[in-house]
């Protein structure tokens, strides 16, 4: 019998115990199907964005410290319209601030020409 007083001892008659395993996400546990689909939208948004690593020089370090200053962005989208401005200034296009053709990156189709047979 327990003592209605006492809030400190745990019930050992009748207690619920919790169930094993991890604590689902939603109400209810996620079916195999909907956990692989989770693992593969989780995949595909890890693949987007690549992680570099580098030591800057200090004169690039204060380079970066006045673009972040001047466009007032983070590092990670300071180093990414640098590269992108670097990239079309050497293709050939000119580089703008703020909005820019990531197009010219993608491989340009091919037109393949057609061969005439001699007859």
């Amino acid at each position: 019998m327990r003592d209605p007083c006492d809030h400190y001892t745990i019930d050992l008659i009748g207690g619920t115990r919790a169930k094993p395993g991890r604590k689902p996400l939603g109400e209810r546990a996620m079916t195999p199907a909907e956990r692989k689909r989770r693992s593969r939208e989780l995949r595909r948004n890890r693949l987007q964005e690549l992680s570099v690593t580098v030591e800057l020089s200090r004169d690039a370090q204060k380079a970066l410290d006045k673009m972040i200053e001047w466009w007032g962005v983070s590092k990670k989208e300071a180093i990414n319209r640098a590269m992108l401005i670097a990239c079309q200034s050497q293709t050939g296009r000119t580089g703008t601030l703020f909005e820019f053709d990531a197009e010219f990156l993608l491989p340009q189709p091919v037109k393949k020409r057609s061969r005439k047979k001699a007859e």
